[in-house]
């Protein structure tokens, strides 16, 4: 046991030395004299290009060992971790984050999927070397499929003929290596396989790009179309079996769909901290300082909404790890309520910041930036559909599920926990349980008693998420007791928002129950019920605004602890990270 809790510990010392470390390197992103601040970004923005500086700055960090496995080399080994590695790059520019990121993990997870060793081996050595890659996932059936936008390989001689286009890509001019799925007709009528193909930039017979498309956020990644004609590949470029691709794609959703939208909380985090600097910065009788009731409603209901976000997203990260069969939901309820809570806490904070909302340079012109950029990372309404989709699936079971042993613990713990390493082959599995909406036994019976000023509030708010979640279990057995074979009713649509928002304030509970279990002075505002009460208010607000209301003091306590992140340069998330200055 030692042994294992050293090995914890050492392995949290050193990710928050790398994240340190690239912090500082980065620097402070209001300081006019960095070459790195918010100016020269707004800058490379305007010319549609990503920051010279923070590309070679990442490259001299190694970012790329981040996103290959430590048996291969890198320094990938628990999920939580990778997306807090990214929120750095991505509080200060999206578009850096995607084109020298997460474009290049995106495709190097379906290599660590289901890759041959010499297919991981060679992807490893590409990436440590500085190299890039994208990922062309599976294109909708072709009676969804506008655009006709997929790929086509068909058997020849010696392999496959590929033909087909992808109207748009991000880093598709100058990647080296490419992860491309495909029709097989052969194999099935809607089989899909994965190839892995050297990039445009080593081989590019049968390979054209279109023009650079332009986009109207991430402006700095160069997005081009794909077209293949008759583009030989041989057997050794398949990735997986033939008519694998869509089973591949499964394997690699519970980890893409947990992961981005937790980096791209760090996007938030910039909101965020640019509409605090506006308030702070507006004299007491002005409508948007801090003398305002609706401006501190405003910070503050974005703080909490940030740690509800981050709550859900450590959850489905570290689940990947610990709960692979049950991390499609959990990761599908991440892709599937992120977005809302995102979007509305931007519009909510633009209306703080009023015409400055707009400014495309100078103090706040990152929060127009950030505003464009969110809904372009992989948080669209495409994705969202499908993580709602999978939902359903899921609550299609949730009857039959078995209730769960204890075993939820160590889903809600920040630091200094090892993780089993991931397992692609169980990430497709039918779950047997619902452990996050299971631990709620526990964790409500301990709000219910918990200590404090805002014990009292926490405890009701905790029984009113209890209630919502015994309701949403009698609409599930209505809904699977429906005779065989009649189409279900749309208001199952409903029951998805209501099990993502009670998974997210279990998610909640959660974290503050194991804070506060860690004992006095240990675990710091996630342990102090405050947060916590003032979240699931807010969660169970959505869901019966009867229900339950945040405590009255509750804002000017947790107004008191942004000021002090904001004054102390720290981060709006989970860990309060040190940022860069």
């Amino acid at each position: 046991m030692t042994t294992t809790v050293n090995g914890a510990e050492a392995g949290e010392r050193a990710a928050q030395e790398r994240m340190a470390r690239l912090e500082h390197d980065l620097g402070d992103l209001d300081d006019p004299g960095n070459p790195l601040g918010a100016d020269h970004f707004l800058a490379a923005d305007r010319r549609q290009e990503l920051l010279p500086a923070a590309q070679r700055l990442l490259d001299e960090f190694g970012l790329n060992a981040e996103f290959v496995p430590a048996a291969l080399g890198g320094r990938l080994d628990r999920l939580d971790v990778l997306a807090r590695v990214l929120r750095a790059v991505f509080r200060r520019d999206a578009a850096l984050g995607l084109g020298d990121g997460m474009t290049s993990y995106l495709a190097a997870v379906l290599v660590w999927a289901d890759g041959s060793p010499e297919q991981q081996e060679q992807t490893a050595r590409l990436l440590l070397g500085g190299g890039r890659m994208a990922g062309a996932y599976p294109e909708p059936t072709p009676g969804n499929d506008f655009l006709h936008n997929r790929l086509t390989a068909r058997r020849v001689p010696g392999g496959h003929r590929l033909d087909g286009r992808k109207e748009a890509l991000n880093n598709a001019a100058r990647v080296d290596s490419l992860v491309v799925f495909a029709h097989t007709p052969e194999a099935g009528p809607d089989a899909q396989t994965a190839f892995l193909l050297p990039g445009p930039t080593r081989h590019s017979d049968g390979l054209s790009l279109s023009p650079r498309r332009r986009t109207s956020g991430i402006r700095g990644c160069a997005v081009h179309g794909l077209e293949f004609t008759g583009r030989h590949v041989d057997p050794a470029l398949l990735l997986g079996p033939e008519g694998g691709g869509a089973l591949l794609a499964r394997r690699a959703f519970p980890i893409t769909r947990s992961t981005g939208p937790s980096m791209a909380l760090g996007c938030a985090d910039t909101a965020l901290r640019t509409t605090v600097a506006f308030a702070r910065a507006h004299r007491a009788r002005s409508r948007a300082s801090l003398r305002s009731a609706r401006t501190r409603s405003a910070l503050v209901d974005a703080f909490t909404d940030l740690l509800i976000c981050d709550c859900l997203a450590l959850v489905a990260t570290r689940g990947v790890h610990l709960l692979p069969r049950e991390s499609g939901t959990l990761s599908a309820v991440v892709k599937y309520l992120l977005p809302t809570f995102l979007t509305e806490m931007v519009y909510d904070l633009s209306v703080v910041l009023g015409s400055e909302s707009y400014a495309t340079a100078g103090s706040y012109g990152m929060f127009q930036k950030t505003a464009r950029d969110l809904p372009m990372i992989g948080l669209g309404s495409a994705g969202t559909a499908g993580s709602r989709e999978a939902v359903v699936e899921h609550l299609l079971r949730l009857p039959t599920l078995r209730g769960a042993e204890d075993g939820a613990a160590a889903l809600f713990r920040p630091h200094h926990d090892e993780l089993p390493p991931v397992r692609p082959d169980e990430l497709t599995r039918t779950a047997l349980q619902d452990t996050l909406l299971d631990s709620l036994t526990v964790t409500v019976a301990g709000a219910r008693s918990a200590p404090g000023e805002f014990g009292g509030a926490l405890g009701e708010a905790a029984q009113a998420l209890d209630r919502e979640l015994r309701l949403l279990r009698e609409d599930g057995e209505r809904l699977t007791a429906r005779p065989p074979g009649t189409a279900l009713s749309p208001r199952v649509y409903a029951l998805v928002d209501r099990y993502a928002l009670i998974a997210a304030g279990a998610a909640c509970l959660g974290v503050w129950h194991e804070a506060h279990a860690a004992g006095p002075g240990r675990g710091g505002l996630l342990a102090d019920p405050a947060w916590a009460a003032m979240a699931l208010a807010r969660i169970v607000g959505r869901l019966d605004r009867t229900a339950v209301h945040p405590p009255e003091e509750g804002t000017d306590h947790l107004l008191a602890e942004v000021l002090d992140r904001f004054d102390d340069a720290r981060s709006f998330d989970l860990y309060a990270t040190q940022l860069g200055r």
